[in-house]
């Protein structure tokens, strides 16, 4: 019996060490991305003699083999092997020969499990994005399909994963194979049919547009994260974490997940999770059956800790704070923990009113948490024109979205498909206005099976962000009436109707798309004309309607000289093309980057003219790219100004084309390609503050523009007056006092700007080219916003004068230096020390040993004038590691030449 004892409490310890051994397998994800010591390699199919079962068979190789990028595309594997020259630069990516990428392409890799792996755990491969076709190899074993089935997953959002568990080595080499085919349409630049049927759903920019070049292979390739899983027989699959907002005091989170059953037997499986802030913890048994899928479900009708008192709302840049939730989710089966996931979403709601304009038609309106929101933003085409874009550097992509006062992001025609996108968004609060795959004249699609499988698997992926608000399903068009009652279907499904499916992206309650090319802010504040003019009934545009909620309007937008040195030959600088060159070559460098006939939309012959008639002719492309940064702020300005205007009567938000810049080019961007923001950024930036005082240069009223959810008291609105020798004339000048209500506009004053009162160029007359400065400040004398316009009232548009200001003696002194582990911070006050204006005072920071730009900075003004004996402080934020050899400071003020200020140490 004292045997029989012994060996029963062996069993029992034995148990209880392999519970124990059970409680510690964590679950573990892997990066197979090839930045993490996984060595991919790429061939063209054509030249592989063997087939995927032996090609993804552990020591088997390619011979003169490119080294593959994961995530990435295979051109973008050549550009990085030098087999392609540098395509940022003149028109090396026109030259290349694109039958060489526009075909079927293996990629193979080895990997080897981790040390922690324990035999009975599950091992999962894992592709986040393939494009456009995929078939699936390891360890000799095809995945996908069937045996002789070829391009089985078909789309570029769709993620695959299958278990391996089966098939992998546990201790030993393990290798696996991915066919990638490329599309099937535009298969040569030249080639005459569209990129809309057969390729959707893809990169529907990588055919070209006109901000991109055609980028041959057209992004095929591994275009998502890969990795490996390692977790238990029981796993959760898009676990969803849905917010209801009953009001400002209390939320309903209900949850949900499918839970997979890889075992041979049934399993009783425990789901528990935990909701911080607050604490909030459940727990809830479901019955899984042997190799199946089963849902559950949380609500707070079983469970009261689900009603989230006085919730952290997640709220738009602008109207507060983005507050974020996370929920940790744990499944166990036998008492051993499975799998685990972790969410981050936000408590917030999304509403939509359509409002009655003046002429009846409807004006789609955003809420959020009940409360009204202006839209203002901009569209992205594409994060990087060879997907180049990852991790961190979104967060620096939205930090500058962010810093200009934008608070929606509109994804044209789905192209972005990192996770990392959305995941700043939340963080920073910039909504997300996320298209499908379709545009223009491409309704439909070659397969409908394969858009809904990507569709279906873009809205469970993306559901949990809660900057996600509004899903569309077509760029100005609408989906064919079968795939546009899918979309609806699976957004309602899927998304629980929470946020809106709306087939079009410029009709049905918006008010059309355009115009591109550069109006002066007149223009803007007198009519609100746009594309759906020719609609049949014509939508309703004038002076006092038809703004609306306009998803497209832009600009050809010039860089800085220092960014256009960086990818337009030396050879080609000056002159500038003529007019005839621009609208019809289309071999210049000029057009390859799109200032000619492919970017048409932007009017690049209006943009050049506009700059030289307004500014004057320029000697050199340097004079040109400072000159036409002052177009670029008083154009994009005016836009959202003159939308401003309207604000809630009749416009209801503005979404530019576009805010960011894809590829090195002189159309549809904010900040260039490099990071440079341009004078456009300036123009965005103020325009689109929260609290903003403007000027109409329409009918010189000075509005003031409160945008955000409280009530702004006692306030003073000012304008100054300044004539061409910098004098403030104060029979110009304007004052009132103002209360302005949340989301609201009122109208301080009209300033007495006739001509008949403008004299001669003398000291104490209005010239013909004066300045406007306006100044909003609280009952305590702080500025909350200001404002500057130059104005010429007797030739309207004619600034030449800027040319004949003589030099201004300036000083910059530090204010402020702070170095902190990821970052650094300079505050400098800048003084006009002169009895003369110093107009356009531009700065810039440069590494203080290689003197290379550092770029992207975040600074809180720049090409700012200032006035006799006036002073400005300017902070400038970068990182850490931009910052490790110090900064010299440079300024230059318009028509001068820039010269250093400062040199800092951030030591």
């Amino acid at each position: 019996m004292i045997q029989n004892l012994k060996m029963m409490l062996r069993v029992l310890l034995a148990m209880v060490l392999l519970a124990v051994s059970q409680h510690t397998w964590a679950q573990e994800k892997i990066s197979l991305n090839s930045d993490n010591k996984v060595a991919w390699q790429i061939k063209p199919l054509s030249e592989v003699g063997i087939d995927g079962q032996k090609i993804s068979t552990p020591g088997a190789s390619f011979r003169n083999y490119i080294a593959g990028v994961v995530p990435g595309t295979v051109f973008t594997a050549y550009v990085n092997a030098g087999h392609v020259s540098n395509p940022d630069y003149s028109d090396n990516i026109y030259q290349v020969d694109e039958s060489l990428f526009n075909r079927p392409f293996w990629y193979r890799a080895e990997f080897k499990l981790p040390a922690s792996y324990h035999q009975g755990q599950r091992v999962w491969l894992h592709f986040d994005n393939t494009n456009r076709y995929a078939d699936f190899y390891c360890n000799g074993v095809k995945l996908s399909g069937t045996a002789h089935s070829t391009k089985d997953v078909s789309g570029h959002m769709l993620r695959t994963k299958y278990d391996i568990t089966g098939i992998v080595n546990q201790e030993g080499i393990n290798a696996v194979a991915v066919l990638i085919t490329d599309a099937d349409q535009k298969k040569t630049r030249t080639a005459k049919e569209g990129f809309g049927v057969t390729a959707s759903p893809t990169y529907l920019a990588a055919a070209g547009w006109d901000w991109m070049p055609y980028v041959p292979g057209r992004l095929a390739g591994i275009t998502g994260n890969a990795y490996l899983e390692i977790t238990g027989d029981v796993v959760m699959e898009d676990p969803w974490v849905r917010s209801q907002l009953e009001s400002d005091e209390y939320a309903y989170l209900f949850l949900s997940s499918a839970i997979r059953n890889t075992a041979m037997t049934e399993k009783e499986v425990t789901v528990s999770g935990t909701v911080n802030p607050g604490n909030i913890t459940f727990s809830k048994k479901i019955r899984v059956p042997a190799q199946s899928v089963s849902t559950i479900r949380f609500n707070k009708a079983d469970f009261e800790q689900l009603i989230v008192h006085h919730p952290k709302l997640w709220w738009p840049n602008g109207y507060g704070d983005p507050n974020l939730y996370t929920c940790t989710l744990t499944c166990s089966a036998d008492n051993v923990v499975s799998d685990t996931r972790e969410i981050t979403f936000g408590i917030r709601k999304y509403e939509y009113q359509f409002v009655k304009n003046k002429k009846g038609w409807p004006v789609m309106n955003f809420l959020v948490n009940g409360r009204k929101i202006y839209l203002k933003g901009g569209n992205w085409g594409m994060s990087e024109y060879l997907l180049r874009c990852h991790g961190k550097e979104y967060e620096t992509k939205i930090k500058l979205h962010k810093d200009m006062n934008y608070n929606i992001i509109r994804t044209w025609t789905g192209c972005v498909t990192d996770d990392e996108f959305y995941e700043y968004c939340d963080k920073y609060g910039i909504m997300v206005w996320e298209d499908f795959w379709l545009y223009v004249a491409y309704n439909d699609v070659a397969s409908d099976g394969d858009f809904i499988a990507n569709a279906v698997d873009k809205v469970r992926r993306l559901r949990n962000h809660p900057s996600i608000a509004l899903w569309c399903g077509a760029n100005e068009t609408h989906p064919k009436p079968a795939l546009d009652d899918r979309l609806r279907a699976i957004v309602a499904q899927e998304d629980h109707n929470d946020r809106m499916y709306k087939s079009s992206s410029n009709q049905d309650g918006l008010s059309g798309s355009g115009w591109w090319g550069n109006q002066p802010p007149r223009h803007h504040f007198e009519t609100s004309g746009s594309n759906l003019a020719w609609n049949k009934p014509a939508y309703p545009y004038g002076t006092d309607h038809g703004y609306g909620m306009r998803s497209e309007i832009g600009m050809a937008t010039f860089p800085n000289f220092e960014s256009v040195k960086q990818f337009i030959p030396a050879n080609q600088w000056w002159p500038l093309p003529s007019d005839e060159a621009l609208k019809n070559a289309d071999s210049t460098v000029w057009n390859r980057h799109f200032f000619g006939k492919e970017a048409s939309n932007a009017n690049p012959v209006k943009y050049k003219a506009s700059v030289d008639t307004q500014f004057g002719v320029s000697q050199s492309l340097e004079a040109f790219c400072e000159k036409a940064q002052y177009l670029n702020i008083e154009v994009m300005k005016g836009m959202y100004e003159a939308w401003n205007d309207k604000m809630w009567n009749d416009a209801a938000g503005l979404i530019i084309w576009m805010s960011q810049s894809a590829y090195p080019s002189f159309v549809w961007q904010t900040y260039d390609y490099y990071y440079d923001a341009t004078g456009a950024y300036w123009g965005a930036k103020k325009a689109c503050e929260p609290v903003h005082i403007q000027w109409n240069a329409a009918n010189n009223a000075v509005k003031v523009i409160n945008s955000t959810l409280s009530e702004i008291k006692d306030l003073t609105a000012t304008a100054t007056i300044y004539n061409i020798h910098g004098k403030a004339l104060p029979g110009y000048a304007s004052v009132a006092n103002v209360n302005i209500a949340a989301g609201n506009i009122k109208e301080a004053f009209t300033l007495n700007l006739d001509n008949a009162r403008i004299g001669s160029n003398s000291l104490d007359r209005l010239s013909p080219l004066h300045f406007i400065k306006l100044e909003l400040k609280d009952r305590k004398g702080n500025v909350l916003a200001d404002n500057f316009y130059w104005r010429n009232g007797l030739k309207e548009l004619d600034y030449t004068a800027l040319n004949d200001l003589p030099s201004a003696n300036m000083s910059l002194e530090i204010k402020e230096r702070r170095a902190a582990a990821d970052s650094g911070r300079l505050t400098v006050m800048i003084t006009n020390h002169s009895k003369t204006i110093a107009f356009g005072n531009r700065i810039r920071l440069v590494d203080r040993k290689t003197k290379a730009r550092i770029l992207p900075v975040i600074m809180s003004d720049n090409y700012f004038t200032l006035m006799p004996g006036e002073r400005k402080q300017v902070t400038i934020e970068a990182t850490a590691g931009q910052l490790a050899n110090g900064a010299d400071v440079l300024l230059k003020q318009y028509g001068y030449k820039e010269q250093k200020k400062l040199s800092v140490s951030f030591k």
